[in-house]
């Protein structure tokens, strides 16, 4: 094997590895987020105080926190996703250098799942938002 087929080969392989890492910390990623928006999803639907105002201040607390960590959470998806998306496109030019077999296909069909990902994020962001307009309507309604 040519030294410039093994350098290429090698470089498949670095691009490969970075690219499954960094598919798995996406998906851990989301799983902590969503384990966090949980719990301030039942934050919020506590009543840790009988007064209505500062009940009221403890949800809108608890909201503004839900949505800065979704903002969070749907940037550091889509930069999650740049990195995949350079990763694939590097093995993609080195399969064809060097003849390898195609491990990521450009044509599969429907939707790419790193993309479907960023449903989870926007979702909670929507949920936020409609709480935040809730305790709104509470607080001035």
């Amino acid at each position: 094997m040519s030294e410039k087929l093994e350098e290429l080969l090698n470089k498949l392989k670095l691009f490969t590895d970075r690219q499954d890492a960094e598919a798995r910390l996406h998906w851990s990623r989301n799983s902590y987020f969503l384990v966090v928006m949980s719990i301030l999803i039942l934050a919020f639907s506590q009543k840790p105080v009988e007064n209505i105002p500062q009940l009221v201040i403890f949800q809108m607390l608890i909201t503004f926190l839900g949505i800065i960590l979704s903002i969070i959470w749907l940037l550091i998806q889509y930069r999650s996703s740049q990195y995949m998306l350079y990763y694939k496109r590097e093995v993609q030019k080195l399969v064809k250098e060097t003849n390898a077999p195609d491990i990521y296909p450009e044509k599969l069909g429907g939707i790419e799942i790193r993309k479907l990902a960023y449903a989870l994020p926007i979702t909670f962001l929507v949920i936020w938002l409609a709480l935040l307009f809730l305790v709104a309507m509470n607080l001035f309604g």
